[in-house]
């Protein structure tokens, strides 16, 4: 078709400019997206761990939520084989964890994961296992054959950054150990306290038998997956909740947020 009349000019140039956007468009959405990964700690309506508690009718509509959005949900062992695989990772998956293991999860949340059929992650302090507050084997037990993946949160929670390489060591094999001797299934991930990790790390997780290590507060730009610093997005109760977790789930809040990072670091020099 010859393109002398101007009509078919102009109508050829706006196809042109719809497909470049439409295709760059989604090349930088690509680019963009990280797999949502949910920090829990409590589910409390009292709020006993201030802003680290999310009320029960707000979670089971947080888990409802994924589930009638059709959500791929999984566990921290499944999510670190896909991303292991090197394969494109599907644009609905997301995973939901909780650090510490608190009486709570058992009581407030393992009811709503049997009744959405959530397949989460409850990182465990094995030094706290059945200590008040906290959950006990019995517990870990029915929650781990009922298909809760329970893994190590360390053995003492201690800052990581200031341990030393044989203290990490002693945290991630005996936590794994502890674990392992009341669920009967292997420990495969390993939750840093406070987020915080060293240069050390990666490699005693790795000969420890660790296929994944979950982070907490990424301080830095970067967005690309990597199954020893899994960054995660807390979730927590405010007026502004059910957008704010709409917001965290889309995929595309990682990016945003390092962006962010970016820019405030930019602005320090």
């Amino acid at each position: 078709m010859a393109l002398s009349n101007p009509k078919k000019i102009i109508i050829a140039l706006v196809l042109a400019a719809a497909a470049a956007l439409y295709f760059g468009g989604r090349n930088f959405l690509e680019k963009c997206y990280y797999p949502p990964i949910l920090m829990y700690h409590s589910v409390d309506d009292h709020g006993a761990k201030l802003k680290l508690s999310v009320p029960v009718k707000e979670f089971r509509a947080q888990m409802k939520y994924l589930r009638d959005r059709k959500y791929d949900i999984v566990s921290s062992a499944q999510l670190a084989d896909m991303i292991r695989s090197g394969k494109n990772m599907p644009r609905n998956i997301v995973a939901v964890t909780f650090d510490d293991g608190y009486l709570d999860n058992y009581v407030n949340a393992f009811p709503v994961f049997k009744e959405y059929k959530i397949p989460a992650t409850i990182f465990v302090i094995s030094g706290s296992i059945g200590k008040p507050d906290f959950v006990n084997a019995a517990q870990m037990k029915e929650m781990s054959d009922a298909g809760i993946d329970i893994e190590s949160h360390s053995v003492t929670h201690p800052f990581i950054e200031g341990t030393t390489k044989e203290g990490f060591r002693r945290e991630v094999v005996e936590s794994k150990k502890a674990i392992e001797a009341i669920t009967g299934k292997p420990v495969y991930a390993f939750c840093f306290p406070y987020g915080g990790f060293n240069d050390y790390t990666r490699d005693i997780l790795r000969d420890a038998g660790y296929k994944a290590g979950f982070v907490t507060m990424p301080r830095d730009n970067s967005i690309a997956l990597d199954a020893y610093r899994l960054k995660r997005v807390k979730i927590a109760s405010g007026p502004f909740s059910s957008l704010d977790f709409r917001l965290k789930t889309s995929g595309y809040y990682m990016w945003f947020k390092a962006h962010r990072w970016k820019k405030k670091k930019s602005t320090e020099y």
